[in-house]
């Protein structure tokens, strides 16, 4: 329940946060970075959150996440200075991620390895449903009021979030007596660095288009935010209606096999954004990829979290997120380059052909750790 109120949260105002950032009178590739830290530092940040969650307490680590975003939505819309946004947005995303972590580990440890997909791809379900809630909502309050009356409700659902992180009751600290964040332990050979190469490559295309597909939409396309706002729940929809039958698929023919079906429908996805002249067409470019978006979570996290000691399933998860997060982190520079180099098309044609190069490091890993 913690998690669905709080992706909700999350959604309410990010949905339409490019959006915003544009109308204050950002650059755009002011807005494209600023929006992408969320993304990437999420990945940066992963690996001190997972050396933090398998060192405390579930309901400690959802607490502190809590606090940390809600004090963040406070402050955001009535600050002006770029750098002190940038501060508070990392503030947000770690906190963000230290409860993502939390509840990673706690899955981990409470589910069996044959159905690790099948449970994470539950769990996403569940917390998706709410973000496509939040992302139509969030496109018809900016209609009615405005953008900033987004961070408002935010911060609010935020509060409520504190007392049910009181009452969690789950996974405490590590039964072993040992702290990771003292002394980590990370899996052996060759598997775990060529899954981690290919997510980074994926991640690095991934972010250098995302960051500005809405205000593609938005000055491109010339949709309005509330059209936006239901691309964006729509796609969110497509992909929660398919995680169960994603995380299946993951547990039963292999978490690689998922990881390609995820890299084949992201860059066509892409591919068919940059070509769309309508909101119509548009609608099916989002339908395409949200399609195949949820194969990539459950394929991921069931390899790594395998790969992992028992008791370090979040510190190998965040290490192999913080290097993916270092290597996408100037991925927004570089699609706004792109942006304005060869322009908003041929960007997003650019960063579904990259994303194919993610194949080869995946190619290399043996097929026992692609399957279990």
């Amino acid at each position: 329940m913690i998690s669905a109120l709080t992706t909700f949260s999350h959604s309410l105002w990010y949905t339409l946060f490019p959006v915003y950032l544009r109308e204050s009178g950002l650059e755009v590739w002011q807005a494209g970075l600023a929006t992408s830290l969320t993304m990437t530092l999420s990945f940066v940040l992963a690996f001190p959150a997972g050396l933090a969650a398998d060192s405390i307490s579930t309901r400690a680590s959802f607490l502190l996440a809590s606090l940390g975003q809600l004090f963040t939505l406070l402050i955001m819309p009535i600050i002006g200075s770029p750098a002190l946004l940038m501060l508070l947005l990392s503030i947000y995303t770690l906190s963000m991620t230290l409860r993502g972590q939390g509840a990673l580990r706690f899955l981990s440890i409470n589910s069996s390895p044959n159905l690790w997909g099948t449970t994470y791809s539950i769990y996403l379900l569940l917390i998706g449903v709410s973000s496509a809630l939040g992302s139509y909502l969030a496109g018809y309050m900016a209609q009615q009021f405005s953008l900033k009356e987004t961070f408002t409700v935010s911060a609010i659902l935020f509060a409520l979030s504190t007392p049910l992180a009181l009452q969690f009751k789950g996974v405490q600290r590590n039964s072993s007596g040992r702290i990771p964040l003292l002394k980590p332990k990370f899996p052996k050979g060759p598997d775990f660095l060529n899954l981690t190469i290919s997510l980074a490559l994926h991640d690095f295309a991934v972010f250098s288009a995302m960051s500005y597909t809405q205000i593609f939409q938005r000055e491109v396309v010339t949709l309005s935010p509330q059209q936006i706002g239901t691309l964006s729940a729509l796609g969110t929809t497509i992909s929660q209606a398919v995680q169960l039958i994603a995380g299946y698929f993951t547990d039963k023919l292999g978490a690689g096999k998922a990881l390609i079906l995820h890299y084949l429908g992201v860059s066509a996805g892409y591919a068919l954004m940059g070509v769309s002249d309508s909101f119509e067409e548009m609608i099916a470019a989002v339908a395409l990829q949200s399609l195949f978006l949820p194969f990539d979570m459950p394929g991921r996290r069931k390899m790594l979290s395998l790969m992992a000691p028992p008791d370090s399933v979040a510190t190998v998860n965040g290490l192999s997120d913080a290097v993916v997060g270092l290597a996408a982190l100037p991925s927004p520079l570089v699609g706004g380059y792109l942006w304005y180099s060869v322009g908003p098309r041929n960007m997003l044609l650019a960063c579904a052909l990259f994303n194919l190069t993610a194949f080869a490091p995946l190619a290399l890993l043996k097929e026992g750790n692609t399957r279990n």
